[in-house]
C-alpha cells in the first residue's frame, strides 16, 4: 500500500514542541550555551531567549499591552521578526528540514497571541493533528 505524504508536512514539529517545554531562555544577555549543548538545545535557548527578549520590547513599547490598533497582535509581529531571525535557516540545521507548517504554528507555542488563532482554533485542533502527523509520517518513513 502506498501512502501519499504531504509535502507541506513538517515531520519534526512533535520534536520542536517538546523543546519549546524542555529548554528555558538563557539568563541575561551574553550567556552562551554550554559546550556541549546538543543543537537542539542551544537553538531552543537561544530562540526562546529571542522570544522573552521581543516579548519585553513589545509590552514596553506598547503600554502593556498585547495587541495595537496599528502593529496588531504581538503573535503577527513576532512571525515578522521570526522570519527577520532566520529562523527557517535554524530550524532546518537543528531538525534537518524547514518548518512547512504556517508559522502560526510556530508562534503560538511560546503563547503569543495571534490574528489566525480564531480561524485555526475554531472547532478544530491543529496543533494536536500536526503532532499526531509528524509521528505518524516519522513512523512511515521508517518502515
Amino acid at each position: 500500500m502506498a501512502i501519499m505524504m504531504n509535502c507541506a508536512q513538517d515531520w519534526t514539529y512533535d520534536m520542536f514542541l517538546e523543546d519549546v517545554k524542555l529548554y528555558a531562555p538563557l539568563p541575561i544577555k551574553g550567556v552562551h550555551c554550554r559546550a556541549n549543548a546538543s543543537w537542539r538545545e542551544q537553538f531552543m535557548r537561544n530562540l526562546k531567549t529571542f522570544a522573552r527578549d521581543f516579548e519585553e520590547k513589545w509590552l514596553e513599547e506598547h503600554e502593556g499591552h498585547r495587541y495595537d490598533r496599528y502593529d496588531g497582535w504581538i503573535g503577527d509581529a513576532f512571525e515578522r521578526a521570526l522570519i527577520n531571525w532566520d529562523f527557517s535557516d535554524y530550524y532546518k540545521d537543528t531538525y534537518g528540514q524547514r518548518p512547512h507548517l504556517s508559522m502560526w504554528y510556530y508562534v503560538q507555542a511560546f503563547g503569543f497571541q495571534h490574528g489566525e488563532d480564531t480561524s485555526r482554533t475554531f472547532c478544530a485542533n491543529p496543533v494536536r493533528d500536526a503532532i499526531r502527523d509528524a509521528k505518524y509520517v516519522r513512523e512511515v518513513m521508517a518502515q
